[in-house]
């Protein structure tokens, strides 16, 4: 799991930067909607601000996490180096695994919240 973890973070690294400026963007949009906004209009844009900002961290988070995980050991390692490695590996299962409940629990936040945002915006 956490080898293909890898290889999906390295095909989409050139998508950091634009994480995090969609990120930045989507931030900045929520700060003024919330500091700045004197009427509802710009209010009907904070729900899929704050989803954006959900969404750019959590790819940024992955991209970044994944591509340092350790390749799998080697014969040519000393015994000390593969439990090592092992070690190293299972502390990157560890968090995959919590990564994709984060990931379950942000499908859930964004179907949810962006629900409350359409029947919001039909009313």
């Amino acid at each position: 799991m956490i080898d293909k973890l890898r290889k999906f973070s390295e095909n989409i690294r050139h998508l950091r930067l634009p994480t995090i400026a969609v990120g930045f963007f989507c931030l900045i949009t929520t700060i003024v909607i919330i500091f700045d906004s004197d009427s509802n209009f710009g209010d009907r844009f904070l729900i899929p601000s704050v989803v954006g900002v959900v969404w750019a961290m959590s790819t940024y988070v992955f991209i970044v996490t994944f591509q340092s995980v350790p390749e799998r050991a080697t014969s040519s390692l000393s015994v000390f180096g593969k439990l090592k490695r092992h070690l190293h590996r299972g502390w990157y299962w560890i968090i995959g695994v919590v990564f994709l409940g984060t990931t379950l629990a942000a499908v859930y936040f964004t179907n949810s919240v962006i629900s409350i945002w359409l029947r919001g915006s039909a009313a």
